[in-house]
């Protein structure tokens, strides 16, 4: 799938799993070498590089800064670029660089993605880094953040250590910032709160803690955000309920203090709600009164309290309700059971009281209650084919 697969309308749900381009390779003992002719460069004021290009003769130029960044960081992991995929007779604007192949082929790794169209197609700018599974070691150098041209870069799941570089916020094109599944550590710079055309951030499984800076309500182009599995504390932003684009928000697995925003009530656009391991400051459901447009709402251990709204059955999209592990009181509603789109359902360890409906949706087939305590309910609905 397109990292910039669009949302086409407010009703099509976008597709759950991390979006990213392509599946990677580990690439051992190799560098790329970027060629530079210097009797064809411009100024040396403007800081460009002559390539000749692979289109049809045009003759292209690539930042000087943007080459140096791609070298060093090609050289400090000793990697290259695939052979005959592009950087062709060390050009890096070349091949599958320029030609829209699709990441889709592990043998492309790690890769970029250039726009040769600035300046009438005389300028190329490098728009696109993914060094996914390559499992790098050693800290992110600062001068990636020379690359300012691009709009997406992806280093997921290597064992990158160290500070997030402040200079992370210079590339100010950035629409996906994938960070996730590394070994950072520290707190995320102020500085990314730069990034203002930034869609989609995943920092799941990063290393990352501390609160989240204030400057990231700054961010209101957001669409995604995970930070599930990390050390995060503090308030989970008030700022965050003007993100009103998000229709992914995933804070699974921190050490969050509750209660949960009542600003998230303007979230209308939320597919997918993750929340869990709130500490101190409890919250109702009240805050989820707007968000009809829900598939997925998980709520576990988030110091949820009070009751299950009484017009739950307006949820119509929702397939997946967790509020396990609460302190949810009160009857179950049983509008609840007659959703026709609901598959999953885990209410377990809360103090709900009443009786289980004798008749429920066509898609709960299957039921396996479980009393916790003389008064209370664990109830488990699973999908027919689970």
């Amino acid at each position: 799938m397109d990292p910039s697969h669009p949302i086409s309308s407010f009703h099509q749900i976008p597709p759950h799993p991390r979006i990213r381009g392509f599946s990677l390779s580990f690439v051992l003992s190799l560098r790329i070498n970027i060629k530079r002719k210097w009797s064809d460069a411009v100024d040396a004021d403007d800081d460009m590089v002559s390539i000749e290009g692979q289109r049809s003769g045009f003759r292209t130029e690539l930042t000087e800064s943007a080459v140096r960044a791609l070298n060093s960081i090609f050289e400090q992991w000793d990697t290259q670029a695939a052979p005959g995929l592009w950087n062709i007779s060390g050009e890096p604007c070349s091949g599958s660089a320029i030609n829209s192949t699709e990441f889709n082929i592990t043998d492309n790794n790690a890769a970029i993605v250039c726009n040769c169209t600035y300046d009438n197609n005389a300028t190329c700018h490098i728009t696109k880094l993914y060094m996914d599974k390559n499992y790098f070691t050693g800290p992110l150098p600062a001068f990636i953040g020379n690359m300012s041209a691009l709009t997406v870069l992806s280093i997921n799941v290597n064992s990158f250590s160290g500070p997030i570089p402040k200079e992370l916020g210079n590339l100010t094109e950035l629409t996906l910032l994938d960070i996730g599944s590394n070994n950072f550590s520290g707190t995320l710079p102020p500085e990314l709160g730069n990034l203002v055309k930034l869609e989609r951030l995943y920092m799941d499984s990063s290393g990352l803690g501390g609160e989240i800076p204030s400057t990231f309500a700054k961010l209101t182009d957001m669409q995604i955000l995970w930070a599930s599995d990390n050390l995060f504390s503090g308030k989970i932003p008030d700022f965050i309920g003007n993100w009103t684009q998000l229709y992914d928000l995933q804070f699974q697995g921190n050490s969050f203090e509750g209660p949960i925003p009542t600003s998230f009530s303007r979230l209308t656009s939320l597919y997918y709600l993750r929340i869990s391991d709130i500490y101190d400051g409890r919250s109702s459901l009240d805050f989820i009164k707007n968000l009809k447009s829900l598939t997925e709402l998980k709520l576990r251990n988030a110091l949820i309290t009070g009751i299950i709204p009484s017009d739950i059955g307006e949820y119509q999209s929702l397939q997946t309700l967790d509020l396990s592990f609460n302190t949810l009181a009160g009857e179950l509603p049983s509008s609840l059971f007659n959703l026709s789109s609901l598959t999953s359902l885990f209410l377990g360890n809360n103090s709900l009281s009443g009786h289980l409906p004798s008749q429920k949706s066509d898609q709960l087939q299957t039921m396996k209650p479980s009393p916790v305590g003389d008064h209370n309910i664990a109830t488990c609905y699973l999908p027919a084919k689970f």
